[in-house]
């Protein structure tokens, strides 16, 4: 009879089984994908380092890297395998004894037509405590532990005919000296298991986080290590993992903000990976649809969904100081959008019913996080008046019709309508603080100029008679001056 560590033993998926998960999650086919944070940002990218133990240096590192993409950050995330119970690197991928490495890709060199970049050409590479200039300098550089080391080429997840591509390297004749190094960080199958059991530690009600509560980590597993116990071992006991808790690691892969609704459907469905998977793919898809229209075959880039949440919207929205003083139970549930609502077509704005639908099918199609729109409008519904609330609404169409088209011709990327809603109301709060009606709809044209350019600034192309030729590659690339005057005042 097998003991209860063997059955847990036949729980940990292989390498290959691993690679699998993270490429249908992270990749699109066999295109070439980037996540965008513009040049403030940065603290998306914070989050995401925060769920792993990294240094300090990782976040500097990669925001370093800006300086290739036009000032703006393009990275992708993939992970490293090592395995040390085999010597045939043929059988690598199907070894169940692991570990695990977070590793950042980030654009640096592209094609000539500087939009697309190449397989080939030179792509930086940031791991917990190392930043490598190209792919044959990673191969050689980052301190991982002996053995063979099992990821996809290049850094870049590839499905040919639905399987990843994987290749393998002995890395076992290296003279590491690093094992002691406090900061090394790896994710193994028992670090997972125990992440998986381990009870979460809540203090008491706190207003000032992002979810009214606060968080407690415990030493043993980074904040991470829950959500990909949920991804790879779907079949364990699961006694610590919440909505919460999810929601807040799910933005290593979504590049979202706003996860409750998908952390509180994989919880309840007990799927994880198949509806991360599904989620992420029909992001993806129209990306991808997007691109094709518009220029043919380029890299596909998702843009950061950075839509805060309702307890944050609040201060953002809050047009009358003396409402300040109030305090609504609905306050105090930041994702008062409810888990699985129906879709809103209809909203009530005090006391008028407003049609959602007479905004046009352009603005509700180019929605790529219902929640975050579904977040916008309903915070705009319990702080604005129902003139107001169309107005901005008004605006916002205006834009998604007449001015995002044009913006996607030049940026080579999507971007999406509760991007262009967010970026109106944080542009009305900047400039026309008093929410005065009369003025804003007289500024209207205004206002979408000035969004116009926070959309056109966030560019991470660089103009292609910039381009210069790489001595390492077959690839381009431009240096971002860093010198040339900042417009953020403007927007």
């Amino acid at each position: 009879m097998s003991s209860s560590k063997d059955k847990d033993a036949i729980l940990v998926p292989t390498v290959r089984e691993v690679q699998q998960k993270f490429a249908e999650i992270l990749s699109h086919g066999e295109d070439i994908t980037w996540d965008l944070l513009t040049q403030n940002q940065g603290d998306v990218l914070k989050e995401k380092l925060s769920l792993f133990e990294a240094n300090s240096n990782m976040f500097h590192w990669i925001w370093d890297q800006r300086k290739y993409t036009n000032g703006q950050s393009l990275t992708s995330l993939f992970f490293v395998m090592v395995v040390n119970d085999v010597c045939n690197t043929k059988l690598a991928d199907q070894s169940r004894s692991w570990r695990l490495y977070p590793v950042f890709r980030c654009r640096r060199c592209v094609e000539k037509t500087g939009q697309s970049s190449s397989i080939d050409c030179c792509m930086t590479y940031v791991t917990q405590n190392s930043k490598c200039g190209n792919w044959n300098e990673f191969l050689l550089s980052p301190r991982f532990c002996h053995g063979v080391m099992v990821t996809p080429n290049r850094g870049v997840y590839k499905l040919i005919d639905g399987q990843v591509e994987l290749k393998t390297y002995s890395i076992s004749d290296r003279v590491l000296g690093y094992l002691t190094d406090p900061t090394d960080y790896s994710i193994s199958p028992e670090s997972l298991t125990k992440a998986s059991k381990t009870p979460i530690d809540r203090e008491k009600y706190n207003p000032g986080s992002a979810f009214g509560v606060t968080v407690k980590l415990v030493s043993e597993f980074s904040a991470c290590e829950r959500m990909l116990s949920l991804l790879l071992n779907p079949k364990n006991v699961q006694q610590s993992c919440d909505a919460i808790d999810l929601s807040d690691s799910l933005i290593l892969f979504t590049h979202n903000t706003n996860n409750f609704r998908l952390a509180s459907k994989i919880i309840k469905e007990k799927n994880c990976s198949s509806i991360l998977a599904n989620q992420q793919r029909s992001i993806f898809d129209k990306i991808s649809k997007e691109s094709e229209r518009i220029e043919g075959k380029v890299d596909l880039i998702r843009s950061a969904n950075g839509v805060p949440t309702k307890l944050q919207l609040k201060k953002v929205l809050q047009t009358n100081p003396e409402k300040r003083k109030q305090r609504k139970e609905s306050d105090k549930d930041p994702n008062a959008v409810k888990e699985n609502p129906p879709e809103i077509t209809t909203i009530k704005v005090k006391d008028e019913d407003i049609n959602l639908e007479i905004f046009g099918t352009v603005l509700k199609e180019h929605i790529v996080s219902l929640e975050s729109f579904e977040i916008l409008i309903t915070s705009m519904s319990e702080h604005l008046e129902p003139e107001m609330f169309k107005l901005i609404l008004q605006i916002t169409q205006t834009f998604v019709e007449h001015t995002r088209e044009e913006m996607c011709q030049q940026l080579k990327y999507y971007f999406s309508t509760e991007s262009v809603l967010y970026q109106i109301i944080l542009c009305i709060k900047k400039h026309y603080p008093s929410w005065n009606f009369n003025e804003i709809e007289e500024q209207s044209s205004d206002i979408l100029r000035r969004v116009r350019y926070y959309f056109a600034s966030s560019d991470p192309n660089s103009r292609v008679e910039f381009l210069k030729k790489c001595d390492k590659c077959s690839g381009y690339y431009d240096l971002f001056d860093s010198s040339k005057p900042d417009y953020s005042n403007f927007f």
